[in-house]
């Protein structure tokens, strides 16, 4: 499967602007993790600078998970699809049952 990058980078773009437009979660935040915006600054030079699309997604996924962000219709369908075409959640054990990259299913 050829993977769209350009969709998929433009997409991790769009969740990271909604991510930063939402600094208020701060306060959610333990003071030992890295801050609201030193956060959003590394996910974006993941993305940009070493082209980390997966390690983006999956900390954008675990993000979303943990802090009470609101997320957009358009930028929730993006999610989606950048999860269908990667075809995973996270690495985590927990998450095992929703990889399907070369057909773990059922295993």
């Amino acid at each position: 499967m050829e993977f769209d990058y350009r969709l998929i980078e433009s997409s991790l773009v769009l969740l990271l602007n909604e991510i930063k437009s939402q600094p208020e979660i701060a306060f959610y935040t333990s003071s030992e993790l890295l801050s609201h915006s030193d956060k959003i600054e590394q996910l974006s030079e993941w993305l940009h600078d070493a082209g980390e699309y997966g390690l983006v997604y999956e900390s954008i996924v675990s993000l979303l998970e943990r802090l009470p962000f609101k997320l957009s219709g358009r930028a929730s369908v993006k999610l989606l699809e950048v999860g269908l075409i990667f075809g995973f959640k996270t690495e985590m054990e927990a998450d095992m049952k929703f990889d399907r990259r070369d057909c773990k299913v059922g295993k």
